[in-house]
């Protein structure tokens, strides 16, 4: 049964490895689509009216994936418990180093045997 449990945990932290990149990815494309807009309009010497309407959108678009990218990682932390909970407190899925937030302090969790 932990075998299986085990299995199934790592297929969905694969999953979720997954979502966590490509939305880092897709913030740092729109992050450049957002630099550039600018420029590409004092490159053109065009009126600053001009493009307006499609950078706020791009801008509206980076706080939104910001947003999504806060809640996967809201939802990393529930999968952590859960595995935790099921007995599978000891397997890590992921990166070796958790930087915890400011003002969390870390527990300290030692390995048991199963």
């Amino acid at each position: 049964m932990r075998a299986q449990r085990q299995l199934i945990a790592s297929s969905v932290a694969e999953r979720l490895f997954a979502a966590e990149t490509a939305l880092d990815i897709a913030a740092a494309r729109i992050a450049e689509l957002n630099a550039a807009l600018p420029l590409a309009r004092l490159d053109a010497r065009l009126a600053a009216s001009v493009g307006q309407d499609a950078l706020c959108n791009s801008a509206a678009a980076m706080m939104l994936i910001t947003q999504t990218r806060e809640k996967v990682i809201a939802a990393h932390a529930n999968l952590k418990q859960a595995s935790d909970d099921i007995g599978l407190r000891e397997v890590s899925y992921g990166d070796l180093l958790k930087v915890h937030a400011a003002d969390a302090s870390p527990d300290v969790q030692h390995l048991r045997v199963a």
